[in-house]
């Protein structure tokens, strides 16, 4: 039974001391300081500037003879494609065929890169 009458009493007391903190400026909010403001800092031009971008003329060193030794080998094997495909189709698998089709993706990356910058 006494702990019915006490508990009023804590919370009152509990509330006065809240207060007390509050007016003492422990729990002071000030409006607009969330999230708290970032203090100046100079410009520096060097961090803070975007990048500059100067482009060089960019010349290409092609390798004719290489260029076009890849490319008769590339439209060689492209032109072999075709009739084992017809096979493929006839459940005929020629055993190289899947070689000298990543021989041609090889073929072609290295192509690009030649002509390409």
């Amino acid at each position: 039974m006494q702990g019915v009458i006490l508990l009023p009493k804590i919370l009152f007391l509990a509330f006065v001391m809240v207060l007390q903190v509050v007016q003492q400026g422990g729990g002071q909010v000030v409006p607009g300081s969330f999230p708290p403001a970032q203090p100046a800092r100079p410009l520096l031009p060097d961090v803070d500037s975007p990048p500059t971008v100067t482009r060089k003329e960019l010349k290409l060193k092609i390798d004719a003879a290489k260029v076009k030794e890849q490319a008769s080998q590339l439209a060689k094997l492209a032109d072999s494609i075709p009739p084992d495909v017809e096979k493929a189709t006839k459940g005929q698998l020629p055993q190289d065929l899947a070689a000298r089709l990543k021989q041609i993706e090889k073929l072609a990356k290295e192509l690009r890169r030649g002509i390409t910058p």
